[in-house]
């Protein structure tokens, strides 16, 4: 199916090409959502408007976007979660294969060695995810899907996290969040 690009699709196409797509993606996504338009030969000899359109449509979902990003530049985002207690633990290294001429006595258990003491990193229960941060957006007054924050994996530590936020394809904003314990 013929159709005209109405948006910028990653790995389709630009505003105002016209492709060649499955009839379902077409019927199914592309059309229902706007992002484009059939190939009829009236819409082929306005190519030049719907273009136009299409791309003031784009530059004011861009600006918009990245006066957002300017906006989230600025927020700071403090929650409290409840945590592990921050207690070093010494793991036990098993011990080497003693040399022949220091072997042990028989019978004797073999002797560990007690590892430094490592800087105990304490640990949620539970995690922060994508709709935490979207919630404590929208208590701050912006709105921002949860599926544009792109938090790799949610948030399992105390501390300060930074977390991109892709508010348009060209608009990355980056979001600081501090994750404290709770009282």
């Amino acid at each position: 199916m013929k159709v005209i690009l109405m948006q910028k699709i990653e790995r389709l196409g630009e505003p105002g090409q016209q492709v060649d797509v499955a009839d379902g993606y077409a019927r199914n996504f592309l059309l229902p959502k706007r992002l484009a338009v059939l190939a009829t030969p009236g819409r082929m000899r306005s190519l030049t408007q719907l273009t136009a359109q299409a791309r003031n449509r784009e530059d004011r979902v861009k600006q918009e976007a990245t006066v957002l990003a300017g906006r989230l530049a600025g927020v700071h985002i403090a929650l409290a979660r409840r945590a592990t207690e921050e207690v070093p633990v010494e793991t036990p290294v098993p011990a080497a294969t003693p040399a022949p001429e220091a072997a042990a006595p028989e019978g004797a258990p073999p002797v560990a060695a007690a590892a430094p003491a490592a800087p105990a990193v304490p640990k949620l229960f539970g995690s922060v995810t994508n709709q935490d941060l979207s919630e404590a957006l929208a208590a701050q007054g912006l709105s921002v899907d949860k599926k544009k924050i792109l938090l790799p994996e949610p948030i399992k530590t105390l501390g300060a996290h930074k977390v991109p936020v892709r508010l348009h394809a060209d608009v990355l904003a980056e979001l600081t969040v501090m994750v404290e314990r709770e009282a």
